[in-house]
């Protein structure tokens, strides 16, 4: 299952990024020729953010065309 090494190189990215603020969001968009399933993706971020700055993060999934693996967006949580 590749998509768990896909799954911890994005909360890599998401938490260098974070620097230690709680991740709200982070966007995606999966090409649909990129072997990578969504499904798959969703249930391996879950358990690649455990216990960091992406714990309590949503995946939201986009498809496309093509077969790029795009890292969008990321929503961290306001602080006060």
């Amino acid at each position: 299952m590749h998509e768990l090494a896909v799954a911890r190189d994005i909360v890599s990215m998401v938490e260098e990024v974070a620097a230690g603020r709680p991740v709200q969001r982070v966007n995606v968009e999966i090409g649909q020729e990129s072997c990578v399933s969504p499904d798959a993706l969703a249930f391996c971020f879950d358990i690649a953010a455990e216990g960091g700055a992406a714990a309590a993060a949503s995946l939201e999934i986009a498809r496309t065309p093509g077969d790029a693996l795009t890292l969008k967006s990321i929503e961290l949580e306001e602080t006060v």
